[in-house]
């Protein structure tokens, strides 16, 4: 029996080469990097910080901090006592809702970009403003679903930690109180595994049913059902899925992690020379509390290009990463898509018609 998840392998690699370098297009790059960003997930590098600490006592050397960066913090709290409790409370509301605002948009598109992701890569043709408003629709569907799921999530992790918190609250802070830590840890720990394996399971539907709404022309929650229809009718072709691309998805993983990880140390070190280049220059000429605004606002875009390097960087990974999978959907379910490398556009057609390789006579 063939496995498909083993066969789209190469179909995959061959995909990628052609999508982002026969030609290469620079603009092309730029188009995927901006949808990889917003759809973020699981592919940013990360790297953990690695600071020292005064476990001595006493009162820690802050001598390395500039005079001036000081002066301007103490301005900041002397202007920021002057106002009344109840101002500032409104301010830091504000900003939390600001935040959450600016968290529900940046969910919807990148939910949206799911949709755009998938309509470029399969017709080899990057058009990000067009194809956003066209899944507007599906894309806020496959908001309100995670957005369900992120919640369902929260209000298990705190069904199950309720009694050891209880526990700990009725108990006193010795034998009881510890054992009551140390088991709600334990059990927190393993819910968010078995969570995280249900999600995991529960976003393959997801991910699968993205395309077949598309291609289908039925409706999101539609697509997810006629997913798991085909799963119950080829349940053991699914399960060395999640098991192949599980593993696929840890190899590829390492692979950016490792590459990501040199260029980003690399960006870092450049930026920051620049930034201290920055410092030495504009402290001659600038007061502290202006120095100080700039150089936060600098850094702030520094954050934001640093971020965007992230996304270009995993960008190649994560197109291989949904080719593996519009492979596999070729194979398992019954889904014509219009694939770039195996269907030609019919000459004065509309963008949606499409006739078959073998139709096309030999020259």
């Amino acid at each position: 029996m063939s496995w498909y998840v083993i066969d789209v392998i190469d179909k995959a690699i061959e995909r990628t080469k052609a999508c982002l370098f026969e030609p290469f297009d620079i603009m092309k790059w730029l188009k995927l990097a901006i949808i990889v960003f917003f759809i973020g997930g699981s592919g940013g590098f990360n790297s953990g910080g690695n600071g020292r600490y005064n476990t001595s006592g006493g009162e820690p050397d802050l001598s390395w901090i500039p005079d001036s960066f000081t002066d301007s913090m103490s301005n900041l709290s002397h202007h920021l006592s002057s106002y009344s409790d109840t101002t500032l409370f409104l301010v830091i509301a504000l900003l939390l809702m600001l935040l959450f605002l600016l968290a529900i948009i940046l969910g919807y598109i990148g939910s949206t970009m799911e949709f755009v992701l998938v309509d470029s890569l399969v017709s080899n043709d990057v058009r990000v403003r067009e194809y956003f408003k066209k899944y507007m629709g599906k894309g806020l569907a496959l908001y309100i679903l995670r957005l369900i799921l992120l919640l369902m999530f929260i209000l298990i992790l705190v069904l199950v930690s309720l009694p050891f918190i209880f526990m700990i609250s009725a108990g006193d802070s010795g034998s009881s109180g510890a054992l009551g830590i140390v088991g709600m840890i334990f059990v927190i720990i393993i819910a968010v595994l078995v969570l995280a394996i249900i999600l995991g399971i529960i976003g393959s539907f997801v991910n699968m049913a993205i395309p077949v709404s598309m291609y289908q022309g039925s409706g999101f929650f539609s697509a997810i059902g006629n997913v798991f229809r085909q799963f119950r009718a080829d349940w053991k072709q699914i399960v060395i899925y999640w098991i192949g691309r599980g593993v696929l998805g840890i190899a590829v993983a390492i692979i950016a992690g490792i590459l990501g990880l040199i260029i980003l140390v690399i960006l870092l070190l450049i930026l920051g020379a620049i930034d201290l280049g920055l410092y030495f220059i504009l402290n001659m000429l600038l007061p502290g509390t202006i120095l100080w605004s700039l150089l936060i606002s600098v850094v702030v875009v520094e954050l934001l290009l640093l971020s965007f390097a992230s996304a270009m960087i995993r960008m190649p990974f994560s197109v291989f990463m949904k080719y593996h999978m519009l492979g596999f959907l070729e194979l398992w379910y019954p889904l014509k898509m219009p694939m770039f490398d195996e269907h030609y556009r019919v000459p004065g057609s509309g963008s949606d018609q499409w006739i078959e390789e073998a139709m096309i006579p030999d020259e």
